[in-house]
Parts: structure tokens; C-alpha cells; sequence
């Protein structure tokens, strides 16, 4: 027999092996034990491997055919991450992976989807039929060898459950995916999300893989805050290259030297790519960081003195003719000001009251009104665009106050409508794919952060309540009925943290019970 035939009679034993346990335990997810296949593989094929390797080693080129069959079966993942997925094989990286007990544990469906969907970002030309594979797989297309069975025959089947529970590496498969399709953002969520995860249903390995991406994507818009902060939760070589880079780009002080950066450079991959980034950084030298250029003096400094109205007009107007990126705290309370200032003013007052029984109208504040209104909700769009945190441009003036109050209650009303959908949804029991089902938990959470970082923790009080009935309510019913241990008990573990930050301490005590239940 070949050793081709050798590998497909091995993967076969394993494939009866596997199925034998689900016989022999019906419902348990396959966990691939290490004595299940590891532990053979070792007493058997290392010793077999050894001489192997000390005859090539010893210039015995022969012994390279032999290797060539074992390596996939000693070593799975270390072949899969370093021949087959730059390669750009889908199909091949997820049957070795699949082999990889030692790497993925209890989520080894879930790491072969993501080595698959990682070789698939590194093919060379768009492949629909391998995305369409992989996303059959990570999203339960396969269903229990028991599912459907035992009804009545004019009794509709009910939907069959997936072979295995979503866990880590099945999160950080579905984030590859989405990067796969230009899903930036979707996938920049899904892979922050893998840390959510408890760390007996996410492997190490999709930890560091989901860390990695985040730094480097992080590198790529120029947040070296962001690479700095994701370098210290780990990512392998390459993101503590970056991390490095970053630190120096900010001017840290402690921030490594030229020597260690280039020895951090030497040990990572990809050098070629990384080079123009590691010049930079030692172009930065060892101090602060460069200052940029001076931003231009608004247009309003321009307007004569005294002149209220104007100056809040062109403020405005600098305001919204800005790009979303620009747009910082000083200026929000430099406007607010600025129309505080005018909408007050005595000899405004005046010109408005005289302007308005030329016109007809009942008063100043006929006209004010509606302006005042149309001021807070340009502000508020732009708060919500530019996503500048309260502390940042939070004060004490009135349309600043105006603004706030406005902006808390579009959001809060907002992520009590995305609530209410959750929680008809699961009371109607219309289920979606665990990843769809985890996409929308953390699309609900971000909502609610960014919201609170915009408007503070005066809206986390108004709006965890009933944050924390529905998606309880949610969590429980992924927990109990559909077996989705490990997502379920994410979203306790966050509704936990946020009751303690909140001092809630009957809703903490409630999920630390849920918490304890385990994954």
C-alpha cells in the first residue's frame, strides 16, 4: 500500500473512531481526548518518525519520502498552519486540522473550519464553492446521526441541531469568513469577541490567531494605541513585532531599542512586509513622537468682534463640513458654547423680536425654538459619527446639555427596540445558526457600549434593565435548549460584569449563579 493510502486509511480509523464514541455517548460533543488518537499516534508513528529524521538529517534524502506521509498525522497543526494554509487549500488545511487533538481540544470541527477559512483568504483567486463548504460546516449543516428520527410520519421533522456547540475556534472560523468577504468590521467584532469566550471552550491557539488579526488590522488604520494593547494579550511573533513598532511610534518610554526591535523583526515572519514598518519606527528615534501639522484656525476666528451670531454659524458650519475623524471634544464644546452665547444674547434677543413682527410671527422664540432643535441634532449626528466619548466633550452649558439629553434618548430608545426583537424572536423559537445567533449578541452589545461611551453611565443605569431581562432570557434558552453552553455563558459572564460595575448586586448574584453552571 502507498503512503497516500497509508494517510486515507488513517484518517478513515480515526473517522470510526470518532463515530464509536458518539455511539457509545449520544448528544456529547466530540471532544478528541488525547487517548483517543494523540496518545496512539505518539506511541506509534514518533518513534517511527525519529530515525526518520536523524537519517535526513544525516543526508539521507530517502527518508524525506517516508516523513512526507507522517508529518500530517504527528504534527497536524504545525503542517495545516505552515504548508497547506499558505498555500491557499481549503479542503486539504480542514482535513488535517481536523487531526490536531492536541491544538483544539474540544473545538477540533471548529479549528478545522478556521484553518480552512484562513486558506482560503491566502487562495490566490476567489473560490465560492470552498466559502460555500466551509460555511455548511461552521454553521451545522451537518446534523446528528439521531436528528429527525423517531416522529410520526405526517408530523413535520423538526429542525435537526448541529453535530457540535459554537466554541472559540469556530467564532474566530466565522470572523475569517467575514474578512474572506470584506466584512471588515463584521470580522473585527467577531474576532474581539473570541476573548469573551471562557477559556475551557476557547483553544489557545484561536485566542492567539484572533489576537494577531486584531493587531495587524489595528496596524493597517494607523491605531498603534490599539496594536500596543493587543500585542500585550499575546498573537505569536508577528504581533509582538508590531506591538514594538507601535510603542516606538508613540514615543513610549518603554518602548524598545534598535537592537531588539530589529532582533523581534529577524524572528518574525513575513520580513519583507514588515520592513517599511520597521524603519519607520526607528526613524521615530527613542523620545516623544513627532508632532503633526498644526490644525488651521477655524473659520470663525475671521468674524468681527461682538458678531455672536456669525461666530456661531461658520462654527457650525466648520463643524459639519469637517471629516468624521476630525471632529474632536473641543471643538463639540467650543459650538455649544458658541450658540449658548448667541441664543442669549440680549441685542440678538432684540433684532429677532423686531425681525419677527416685521414677519408676522408671534415672538422670538417662534424662531428659536426650531433653531435651537435643528443645532442639538447636528451635534448629536455628529457625537454618534465621530463617536467622541462623553468625557471628552461633556459640559456644563445648555445646548451642550440639550444635546446630551437628546442623544440619550435616541439611543436608549434604540436599544430597547433591538431588545424587544431579541426577546420576540426566542419566545417564538425562531432559531438562527449559533454564529448568527453570537453575531447578534455582540452587534447588541456594541450598541449598547458605544452608547454609553457616548452619552455615560447615566444611561448604563437606564438601560441595563432591560438589557439584562432579554438577553437572559436569550442566553438561557441557548444554554438549556439549543446545548450552546459556551455562548451562553459568555453572555452571563458579560451580564455579570456589567451588574458588578453597576452595583447591582441581585442581578450579579443571579448570573453568578448562571456563570457557575459552566460551559
Amino acid at each position: 500500500m502507498s503512503w497516500g493510502g497509508l494517510l486515507a486509511l488513517a484518517i478513515a480509523v480515526r473517522a470510526i473512531v470518532e463515530v464509536a464514541a458518539r455511539k457509545a455517548a449520544p448528544g456529547a460533543p466530540s471532544r478528541g481526548p488525547a487517548g483517543a488518537w494523540s496518545t496512539p499516534v505518539t506511541i506509534v508513528l514518533v518513534p517511527i518518525a525519529i530515525p526518520l529524521a536523524i537519517g535526513l538529517a544525516a543526508g539521507q534524502l530517502w527518508c524525506a519520502l517516508l516523513l512526507a506521509p507522517l508529518a500530517p498525522l504527528i504534527a497536524p497543526w504545525l503542517v495545516a498552519r505552515h504548508a497547506i494554509i499558505p498555500l491557499g487549500l481549503p479542503r486539504a488545511a480542514y482535513y488535517v486540522a481536523l487531526l490536531s487533538d492536541w491544538t483544539w481540544r474540544a473545538d477540533r470541527r471548529g479549528g478545522a473550519a478556521l484553518a480552512a477559512a484562513w486558506a482560503l483568504c491566502r487562495a490566490r483567486r476567489p473560490d465560492p464553492a470552498a466559502e460555500a463548504w466551509i460555511s455548511e460546516r461552521l454553521e451545522g449543516a451537518g446534523q446528528r446521526d439521531d436528528a429527525g428520527r423517531g416522529g410520526g410520519g405526517a408530523a413535520p421533522a423538526a429542525p435537526a441541531a448541529p453535530a457540535e456547540p459554537l466554541r472559540g475556534a469556530g467564532v474566530a472560523a466565522g470572523a475569517m469568513l467575514a474578512a474572506y468577504r470584506d466584512d471588515v468590521d463584521g470580522a473585527r467584532a467577531l474576532f474581539a469577541s473570541v476573548a469573551g469566550l471562557d477559556e475551557r471552550a476557547c483553544p489557545r491557539e484561536a485566542r492567539r490567531i484572533a489576537a494577531g488579526w486584531l493587531a495587524a488590522d489595528a496596524a493597517a488604520r494607523g491605531d498603534w494605541a490599539a496594536v500596543v494593547e493587543r500585542a500585550a494579550d499575546g498573537g505569536g511573533r508577528a504581533t509582538a513585532l508590531l506591538g514594538a513598532a507601535a510603542a516606538r511610534l508613540l514615543g513610549e518610554p518603554a518602548a524598545p531599542g534598535a537592537l531588539e526591535l530589529w532582533l523581534r523583526w529577524l524572528a518574525a515572519p513575513r520580513r519583507r512586509a514588515t520592513l517599511p514598518l520597521v524603519r519607520r519606527a526607528l526613524a521615530a528615534g527613542d523620545g516623544a513622537p513627532r508632532p503633526g501639522p498644526e490644525e488651521p484656525e477655524p473659520c470663525a476666528a475671521r468674524v468681527a468682534e461682538g458678531d455672536l451670531w456669525s461666530r456661531a454659524v461658520l462654527l457650525h458650519a466648520t463643524l459639519l463640513l469637517r471629516p468624521r475623524g476630525k471632529v474632536s471634544g473641543d471643538d463639540l464644546r467650543r459650538l455649544g458654547g458658541a450658540w449658548d452665547a448667541a441664543l442669549e444674547d440680549e441685542r440678538a434677543q432684540a433684532e429677532l423680536r423686531e425681525r419677527a413682527l416685521s414677519l408676522g410671527a408671534s415672538g422670538a422664540q417662534a424662531a428659536l425654538g426650531p433653531l435651537a432643535r435643528a443645532v442639538e441634532e447636528d451635534l448629536a449626528a455628529a457625537l454618534r459619527a465621530a463617536r467622541v466619548p462623553l468625557a471628552a466633550w461633556d459640559d456644563l452649558g445648555a445646548t451642550i446639555g440639550r444635546t446630551r439629553r437628546r442623544l440619550r434618548d435616541e439611543l436608549l430608545s434604540e436599544v430597547e427596540i433591538a431588545c424587544d426583537a431579541l426577546r420576540r424572536r426566542v419566545d417564538e423559537r425562531r432559531e438562527l445558526p449559533a454564529l448568527s445567533e453570537w453575531r447578534e449578541w455582540t452587534a447588541l452589545r456594541a450598541q449598547y457600549e458605544a452608547a454609553a461611551e457616548l452619552v455615560g453611565a447615566e444611561f448604563r443605569r437606564l438601560a441595563f434593565p432591560k438589557l439584562h431581562a432579554d438577553v437572559c432570557h436569550a442566553a438561557v434558552w441557548l444554554f438549556n435548549t439549543r446545548k450552546e453552553r459556551a455562548i451562553g455563558n459568555a453572555m452571563f459572564r458579560w451580564l455579570l460584569a456589567e451588574a458588578e460595575a453597576l452595583e447591582d448586586s441581585r442581578l450579579a448574584g443571579l448570573q453568578r449563579a448562571n456563570v457557575a453552571c459552566g460551559v
